[in-house]
Order: C-alpha cells, then structure tokens, then sequence
C-alpha cells in the first residue's frame, strides 16, 4: 500500500485516540517543547472514565490537567526532569521522579532489565507532516524517540506542520505509526531560553568571559541546559573553528554559527557538523534550523554515549551548577534531598569530556544565592545532599570571582583555589572552615 493511503488510513481524532487508553496503562510522551498537546488534553478530559494510568514525562512544558489533585485517582504521574511545572508536585510528594542521566537508560534496555521509561504501553508523540517518501520529522526533540517507536506496542503521533526537520537519526516512516492526529491548530514552537535574572546578569558576564579563556580555537562544545551556561556561549564570538557535539543546540550555538565562530572544520567526529539529540532555543532560530544539512539530531544512546563523546578531540563540556564543596563535588540538580531539576546529560559530558583527548569540562555557577546572602562555595554539603558530579571528574569550576582548575589537587588544594573563586564575603570564614578540616 502506498504511504498516502496508510496516512489516510490511520487518521483519528484526539478523541478516538484518548479512547483507547484503558486504566492502568503506561502512557509515555514525547520530551519536552515536542509533547503532543491535543492528545495530553484528550486524555486529561477521560479522567473521571480511568484509574491509575501511569504518565512517563520529562521536562514538561505546560500544567496539564492530569496534575490536578482532584485528578490523582486516575494518573500517576513519574517525571524523568523535573520543570516549572512538574516540580511543584514533587515537592508535595504528588508526583515520582525517575533516576538516571540522559545515557543512563541505555542499560535499561538490557534483557534482564525494564524500566517503565523503556516499556510502556502507549505512545504519544509529536512528528511533521511526512516528506515525499512518507518520513516525518521528530521536530527539535529527538532523544529516544526511535526507540520508544520500535518498543511501544501502541504509537498515536499528533501531527504538526510547524515542525522542523533536520538530518541525522531523526526521522520515522508513516508505516512505523499506528494512529495519526492533525492538529487543528499548529503548536508555534516554545521559547525556553533561560534568562538569566537582573541580580545575576553581571556575574553571568564575568562567567562568560572566563569561560572563553578556557576555550580554544578548534574546540568541540557542548552546552548544558541552564540560564548561566547557556548565557555563557554567547561570549565565545572571538574564537575560530568551534565544533558542536552536544546533548542540545542553543540560540547561542546558532549565534556563533552564523557569526562563522562555529564551522566544524576541526572535529574528529561528524567534521563540519553540529551534532545534538535536542534543541532549546528563540523561535526565530527555528528557521535557521529547519533543512540545515550542517544540523543533525542524533539518538540520545549515541549523543550522549561517553566512548561516543569522547571520539571528538578538545570536547569540552560547559555546565550549570547550584553549589560546589571543598573538595569539588558538585550538585547541579537538588537541594539537599530534594530534586529541583534533574542531572539529564551533564555526568555523560563530563566523563566524555574527561576520556577526549585534549578535553576537559567547566563547572559554571554564580558565587552567592538568594541575593547574595548565601555562598555555593560550601565547605561540606549538608548530610543528604544529592551529588550529580563526583568529585573524582571535576575538572575546572568558573565563578564571576575567576577559575579554580582542580584536576591533581589535594584536598586542601582543592579548598584553597575555590576559596579564592568564592564571593569575598566568605571568603575568611571559608578558609577559617578549610583550615579546621585540613589543616
């Protein structure tokens, strides 16, 4: 049978689509700016019908019904990244969050292993109308969505013609979905570039620059999702020859690209080519995006994969954190033993970046919190306290005060260099702490 004729064939409602959805299934959504908003809201409306259908999101965008605690009795909520939206309800305790890095799940499919992540019994996804070939685009989300396809035994794609397309791993034949939607009216895609707030603007600044000091020309980059790391790209318009192989492409990424800041000529791995698994940038790079061949979106497994990661010579991987102790572990996702975010890819760069050669990873932060009256350079972390990077694989750690490098370094090495990179404020009852632990 002819594609066209399998589209038209499997084209449903929203409605019809929610309808097949039985309590106490697993229901998966595509990540983040791609979720499928008319089949969310369809299924939210069949709540007083089910119980106990478990809904698998990550980095959610809106604050669907489903959310509602009237609403609980019917689904159960688990999140793989913890948003503006979802994280309210893990804060009371309404809602599950999975464990992992972006990589991480890639053991999960393991035989002798499962996960609900990776074995779910419905999908619902966003794609592109599909191309003459009859191939629709995952859009600016890709991460393991081809595998979600292969494994899941139902796939519903809601179908949006605002999608982009891009080369790489994404894409899926017309054939491999089991019920389409249209859109009645096309999802404009999100703004998610995070800003960065007035009182941390000119920390941000100083950061960026410091961070273009440990960048060279020819460098591979990866970009973390997070308002300073994300502001700090922006500052590398002074470089030559920069790569991209990264978990996500920004706006700033797009900045240097058309600036001829970013041109790939130096890679060892996909030379010439910006290599990620997502994308969180302004709506107006979309156009950038859309049919670049320069721009490949690749399988999750295999963007954030180390021994992948590590194939690209200098790969240099720039991160958010929230607060680093003296001896350099870092937290980037929690306070204390409560999530706020989630580690997502940033341990997988890391170490990619550690095992490259000639590569290495930078740790940015603000020195003060909550208005400056709080330090992130901590002499211990409080007992509880989730640790997203080992201390063993930090390498340098950026405040707007300067560099700590912290590769070779004793413990008290470690404490004195980011004591000097901590707000002056604290800078003596810092040492006064270092002295009492180290001597």
């Amino acid at each position: 049978m002819d594609w066209r004729d399998q589209y038209k064939d499997k084209l449903i409602t929203a409605q019809q689509a929610a309808g097949m959805i039985r309590s106490g299934q697993r229901v998966l959504l595509s990540v983040g700016t791609a979720e499928p908003q008319y089949l969310a809201n369809a299924l939210c409306d069949r709540w007083r019908e089910l119980r106990d259908v478990e809904i698998l999101t990550s980095n959610t965008m809106k604050p669907y019904a489903w959310f509602d605690k009237e609403r609980s009795s019917a689904f159960k909520i688990q999140a793989g990244y913890l948003s503006a939206a979802s994280r309210p309800l893990y804060q009371e305790k309404r809602i599950e969050y999975s464990i992992n890095t972006v990589y991480s799940p890639a053991k999960w499919l393991d035989a002798s292993r499962s996960a609900p992540m990776m074995n779910s019994d419905v999908l619902l996804i966003t794609l592109s109308p599909p191309n003459e070939q009859g191939f629709c685009s995952f859009g600016e989300q890709l991460w393991y969505s081809r595998v979600w396809v292969e494994r899941t035994p139902l796939v519903i794609a809601e179908v949006n013609p605002l999608l982009v397309r891009t080369g790489g791993d994404n894409y899926v034949h017309v054939s491999q979905i089991d019920y389409l939607v249209e859109q009645p009216e096309p999802t404009r895609p999100f703004s998610l570039t995070l800003v960065v707030s007035p009182d941390e603007q000119e920390a941000a600044e100083k950061i960026g620059a410091s961070v273009a000091s440990l960048i060279n020309d020819g460098d591979t980059i990866q970009i973390g999702l997070g308002s300073v790391s994300m502001a700090a790209g922006f500052y590398l318009r002074e470089k030559n020859d920069l790569g991209v192989h990264s978990e996500i492409i920004t706006s700033a990424m797009v900045d240097l690209y058309k600036r001829g800041v970013i041109t790939g000529k130096k890679k060892t791995l996909h030379p010439e080519k910006m290599v990620a698994t997502g994308m969180f940038m302004e709506p107006e790079d979309y156009a950038f995006v859309d049919g670049n061949p320069t721009i490949e979106l690749r399988d999750a497994f295999y963007t954030n994969n180390p021994a992948v990661i590590a194939q690209n010579h200098n790969q240099v991987a720039i991160n958010n954190a929230l607060s680093v102790d003296f001896t350099g572990q870092v937290t980037a996702e929690a306070f204390g033993p409560q999530m706020y975010t989630g580690v997502a890819g940033q341990l997988d760069f890391v170490l990619g970046a550690y095992l490259s050669p000639g590569g290495r990873s930078i740790t940015v932060l603000p020195a003060t919190a909550r208005g400056g009256t709080v330090s992130r350079i901590v002499p211990m972390f409080p007992e509880g306290q989730i640790v997203s990077l080992p201390r063993t694989y930090v390498d340098y750690v950026v405040t707007e005060y300067g560099v700590a490098s912290l590769v070779g370094k004793t413990e008290r090495g470690r404490a004195e260099a980011l004591v000097e990179i901590a707000h002056p404020q604290f800078r003596e009852e810092l040492r006064a702490a270092a002295r009492k632990r180290f001597g």
